[in-house]
């Protein structure tokens, strides 16, 4: 079963495979494409908002702390956390991650007054800006680590002077030297020292920090901490909010597009490839209708209205043209016909029997003509006209097709009758040249090579009207052109004279006529064959019958032209003397 007949069978695949089909999906995929870059892209943009408005709340927050402390207090202090920090064996200092480690009662000095007043300063700036926590500390730049000093928070989660948490080097990178965010390069801004990070267990932080001033080469930060974790919450809830109200927006629209596009493309196609099947069923059969587009009512105003109404005037003019070519088919046929007929009257015409006179030892003749078109305006023609003379005549009329092939019938009859009354090559053809003038009204005219060969001695005399020169063969020697007299073709001018001339065939001489077809031959690069290789042809089947010789030259013409169209008559004849046995 072929695929058209299995799609055909199967209305999913049909379905796929219609043109409503290809446009539902390909809008669908264009949707779904567009949806998700419009989903990525608002995702981003709130996304992206959140942070940077989370970032530079907890950096304004420290800020604020940073100018309401009492900073000598708190570098205070931060030297001694330093002090006792720096003193401690490194695997002690390993340990104090745990806020309950006994190791953290070596800072247990730092606990004084300037310590309970910095902490309730920073409580108090946690209060009133609603921040989650604020310390102060520093950074070892060793291991990452974020050192306690203060920490506003009274609960639980108080982190102990001493006491660490290990940062990754973006975050330490972040909260220290700070990052820009979208143009604040470009306008000039500060950047924003804060850093945002998961801290079990407490989620996602957003974490700030200003300098206060520097000990022992340390910077000592005040940290502002602010929880984020409602507010992702609110960045995903933001986004299923706004993937459903995409999606109920996508679909409608698409909805709508498919409907607008099915009505005002698809369907209209559709039927406009109905009344071309319809069409295409119903043309071979005479009696069924064939007005299919005419019966179409598409109101578009597009392109598809105008190709309707274009296959509407097609139709009609289909139907216009179909009678014309029945019309003309027939006539085609009937003129096909008679040309075949005039074909096969004018091989008739011409000698086509060989041998032509089998109970003549005195010679062999052989002779094709290969009409260009059905017909051609080339003839040959040979004859005894008596015992002891045979005529031979080659001869091309100007033009091609019916008016040659019919000048060359006269032609050829008014030589023969000339011929068979004893008059000379040359009288006979300034007989055929008067006759021809006397009403030539088309102006067509034909050359004429016209021989009378004597039998019994090889005498041949002969005139030339225009035509090609003839190619002779003596007995031991090879093919060359004879440089014979030439007068004007026959037809050409009332009153032309033309002259005799003599040549004496030796008993197996060859004589070999041909028209310009020969010659004139082309290959494809529009090359001719010419006489030159015409004469190295001869003379390669210069020892073969006539016959052979004949095909062996138009082997040769067929083998240069290699394929090419044949734009002329190809016409030879050759005769071969023996010359009268004893």
């Amino acid at each position: 079963m072929s695929d058209k007949t299995t799609i055909e069978k199967n209305p999913l695949r049909r379905t796929r495979r219609s043109l409503a089909g290809k446009t539902t999906l390909a809008l669908i995929l264009f949707s779904l494409v567009i949806s998700i870059a419009a989903l990525s892209f608002g995702y981003y943009l709130y996304y992206s908002s959140v942070i940077r408005d989370y970032r530079n709340r907890a950096w304004q927050m420290s800020r604020t702390a940073n100018q309401f402390m009492d900073r000598d207090e708190a570098l205070d202090e931060a030297a001694q956390v330093i002090y006792y920090y720096y003193t401690m064996p490194e695997e002690e200092r390993d340990q104090l991650h745990d806020k309950s480690s006994p190791l953290l009662s070596a800072f247990d000095g730092v606990r004084d007054e300037n310590f309970d007043a910095l902490r309730t300063t920073l409580r108090s700036i946690q209060e009133n800006n609603g921040g989650m926590a604020a310390f102060t500390a520093f950074i070892d730049p060793d291991t990452n680590r974020r050192v306690f000093v203060a920490d506003s928070d009274p609960g639980e989660t108080f982190c102990p002077p001493g006491s660490w948490d290990e940062y990754s080097e973006e975050n330490i990178r972040d909260l220290t030297e700070g990052r820009s965010y979208f143009l604040d390069e470009y306008f000039g801004l500060d950047k924003i020292t804060a850093t945002i990070m998961n801290m079990e267990p407490y989620g996602y932080r957003c974490m700030a920090a200003t300098v206060i001033g520097v000990v022992d080469g340390h910077p000592v930060y005040v940290i502002f901490d602010t929880d984020m974790n409602a507010a992702l919450k609110a960045v995903w809830k933001f986004l299923w909010i706004y993937l459903a109200l995409l999606a109920v927006i996508t679909a409608a629209a698409l909805i709508a597009v498919i409907r607008h596009i099915n009505k005002n493309t698809v369907r209209p196609v559709n039927q406009l490839a109905e009344a071309a099947m319809a069409y295409t069923r119903d043309r071979s059969d005479e009696h069924r209708d064939t007005q299919h587009f005419a019966k179409l009512d598409i109101r578009t105003g597009d392109e598809i209205e105008r190709l309707s109404d274009t296959m509407k005037e097609m139709e009609a003019d289909l139907g216009s043209y179909m009678q014309n070519l029945t019309r003309v088919t027939a006539e085609r046929e009937r003129i096909s016909t008679e040309l075949s007929l005039a074909t096969r009257i004018q091989a008739h015409m011409l000698p086509s029997i060989f041998p032509a006179f089998p109970e003549r030892k005195e010679f062999d003749i052989y002779a094709v003509m290969d009409p260009a078109k059905e017909v051609g305006g080339d003839f040959y023609d040979f004859f005894l006209v008596d015992d002891d003379h045979l005529g031979i005549v080659m001869a091309d009329v100007s033009g091609k097709g019916v008016p040659a092939a019919l000048f060359m019938m006269i032609s050829k009859t008014l030589v023969n009758n000339a011929a068979m009354l004893g008059l000379s090559p040359a009288k006979v053809l300034e007989n055929v040249n008067t006759r021809i003038c006397a009403n030539n009204r088309e102006q067509m005219f034909v050359t004429v090579w016209l021989g009378i060969l004597e039998l019994s001695t090889g005498r041949l005399v002969a005139a030339n009207a225009g035509h090609e020169r003839p190619a002779v063969k003596m007995p031991g020697g090879s093919f060359e052109l004879f440089r014979d007299p030439h007068g004007l073709a026959v037809g050409c001018m009332d009153g032309m004279r033309y002259t005799d001339y003599e040549l004496v065939l030796s008993p197996g001489a060859k004589l070999f006529l041909y028209t310009d077809g020969v010659a004139e031959a082309n290959d494809p690069a529009l090359d001719q064959f010419g006489t030159k290789r015409m004469i190295e042809a001869l003379n390669v089947c210069g020892e073969s019958s006539p016959r052979e010789l004949i095909e062996g030259v138009r082997r040769a013409v067929d083998s240069f032209a290699g394929g090419a169209e044949q734009f002329d008559d190809i016409t030879m004849l050759c005769i071969e003397y023996f010359g009268r046995k004893q």
